[in-house]
């Protein structure tokens, strides 16, 4: 048999190995560009190569070829895995464009696992939403260094002593809230009549946010550290309250009406409050 067959058998698994990977992601737009996957796949190849190998050298009479075959399926192996390790090769868009669809398989196991214990049920939607909410925010981030570049980490400060464990509990750490679930309760709670739009961070996620007529122009509905809030606004895209402050508009950043009439379009929020939190999330628009 010849050795091009061979090398063209384990090239080719190789790539459909690497197009395995993707088919536990939960959904089509969570299927990203994986430098993590690309090395793994290469180290599955460099071990394939040595086992085929082994199993038809009566196929191949060349020793000589053969070793070189083995040697270097051993060093692509090994490099792979430690690339894969080691990170080494990964940058911030890289280290974002691999988690995403690795977030994406939490997402589906804790939608789809038949789970009966409340407890478990209760981590596991825990799950998707950290999961739903981080890969919005990672899409966004994504984006953002692509159009202008890589930021610097704003300075940490030490955290404040408190006196009792009450005085920990009452204060939310605003730096590192987010946008909660908002459930259809919750939403007709907050809004008078029935919401004409929606925010989701994934296409199939809970809203995080609600924007409804109100009595001198828009309000929106947001859930904050467990509390659901009403912000009002002068059009649907832009909203503010005290020191928060909440804007939508397209990826592109056509206004938000003129995107209503479309089909789950990519929409960009973001949210501020005073100085402590400036977040942004790429997601999509859902209106009635």
């Amino acid at each position: 048999m010849k050795y091009s067959r061979f090398f063209l058998m384990i090239a080719t698994s190789t790539v459909v190995m690497f197009g395995l990977m993707y088919l536990n992601t939960y959904l089509f737009s969570h299927v990203f560009w994986s430098e993590t996957r690309a090395w793994m796949a290469l180290v599955m190849g460099g071990a394939m190569a040595v086992i085929m190998l082994a199993f038809m050298l009566s196929m191949y009479k060349n020793k000589a070829l053969n070793m070189a075959i083995f040697a270097g399926a051993a060093v692509a192996f090994g490099l792979s895995l430690w690339l894969v390790r080691s990170q080494v090769t990964v940058d911030d868009s890289d280290y974002m464009s691999a988690m995403i669809p690795h977030h994406s398989i939490a997402i589906m196991t804790s939608s789809r696992a038949g789970i009966e214990d409340g407890r478990v049920r209760k981590l596991a939607d825990e799950i998707i939403y950290a999961q739903d909410k981080e890969i919005s925010e990672m899409k966004y981030l994504l984006a953002s260094i692509a159009e202008d570049g890589k930021q610097p980490a704003d300075p940490k400060t030490p955290a404040p002593l408190v006196e009792s464990v009450d005085s920990a509990l009452a204060s939310a750490e605003v730096a590192v809230l987010d946008p909660e679930f908002l459930s259809p309760e919750e939403i007709s709670a907050a809004l008078s009549a029935e919401a004409q739009c929606t925010f989701l961070y994934t296409e199939d996620s809970k809203p995080a946010l609600a924007i409804g007529p109100g009595s001198t122009g828009t309000i929106a509905a947001i859930k904050l550290s467990g509390n659901v809030v009403r912000i009002e606004g002068d059009s649907m895209g832009a909203f503010t309250a005290d020191d928060l402050s909440l804007t939508l508009a397209g990826r592109d950043g056509q206004d938000i009406t003129e995107l209503a009439d479309q089909d789950l379009p990519e929409v960009v929020m973001k949210l501020s409050i005073g100085d402590d939190l400036q977040a942004g999330y790429l997601g999509y628009l859902r209106c009635q």
